[in-house]
């Protein structure tokens, strides 16, 4: 997705709820647990009001492995000031320091790394289509494969080492991540 407009924003977190879970919107999978890598990221308007903006987050399915190939999962962070709760979850489930306080989001950079994220995914109906969404975030070491996308019959061995394998990798690069340096 190529990037329209600034590749860094200020945005405050003054007197920000610490933690609130929140939404988005995605292809079809099954409820549950997964590993999500962060893909891009861009700045965008309400098509009715171009002074509401939005991070639109692009995330892919990292694991379970049999999800890998369903496609982009798109994740919306308000950057309304009562909504921002929603975006400093996200940023810290990442592994970003989130100060109290107004400072440059360097949403191009951070997509850029394609940090690994756990995240609960939903069901959602939306025009006569069940799609999943985003229910929570939450870091990565905290991930543990649901019962469910275990139970399938394709699940093998190879699944959980990709699944440990993806992890391990990633976290050296997520403890690095700290928005100043970036």
């Amino acid at each position: 997705m190529p990037t329209k407009g600034p590749s860094k924003i200020t945005v405050d977190f003054s007197g920000v709820e610490e933690r609130r879970e929140g939404g988005g919107r995605a292809a079809h999978v099954p409820e549950g647990d997964y590993l999500l890598r962060v893909e891009a990221c861009e700045l965008k308007s309400k098509k009715d009001d171009a002074t509401s903006k939005y991070l639109n987050w692009r995330v892919t399915i990292a694991a379970p492995e049999k999800y890998k190939n369903a496609g982009s999962i798109w994740h919306t962070t308000t950057l309304k000031q009562e909504g921002l709760w929603s975006l400093r979850n996200f940023l810290e489930d990442l592994g970003v320091s989130v100060p109290k306080s107004a400072v440059d989001i360097p949403f191009v950079a951070i997509a850029a790394k394609h940090p690994i994220i756990g995240a609960t995914l939903e069901d959602h109906e939306y025009n006569n289509k069940v799609t999943s969404r985003i229910a929570a975030t939450f870091k990565k070491a905290a991930y543990e494969a649901t019962d469910e996308a275990d139970d399938d019959e394709d699940a093998t061995d190879e699944d959980a080492e990709a699944t440990a394998a993806v992890s391990e990798d990633e976290d050296e690069e997520l403890e690095e991540i700290d928005v100043d340096d970036l």
